[in-house]
């Protein structure tokens, strides 16, 4: 059975959630992998989301980027995101957020090959 937006994000709430607390105690390694999962059940929500529904589709784009970008996933949180901006569908605000992540993403792949 496909599970419907809200519930593939609150999935992904669930793992961001986890990911935190993994965070918090020191578990990094876990909460990439917390992350990872988070990423993928908001990309899926993305799947069954309605495409009229702009602005929550800006939203969880944005949020996905971010959550791949909270893995370490820069190549993923890159790719994901030029693909959407690709499709010039999303909003403004969107478009910015992406923007920002994939600055901050390019930044810290940088410093992970300096180290």
């Amino acid at each position: 059975t496909i599970m419907s937006w809200a519930e593939q994000h609150k999935q992904s709430e669930f793992y961001a959630n986890e990911a935190d607390t993994a965070l918090i105690r020191g578990e990094a390694e876990h909460a990439a992998k917390l992350y990872c999962l988070a990423a993928k059940a908001e990309a899926e929500a993305l799947e069954v989301l309605d495409p009229s529904k702009v602005r929550t589709l800006g939203i969880t784009v944005v949020s996905v980027v971010a959550l791949w970008h909270k893995a370490g996933e820069f190549q993923q949180a890159k790719k994901f995101a030029e693909l959407w901006l690709a499709h010039n569908d999303l909003p403004l605000f969107a478009v910015d957020q992406i923007q920002t992540l994939l600055e901050d993403c390019n930044k810290e792949a940088q410093q992970s090959l300096v180290m």
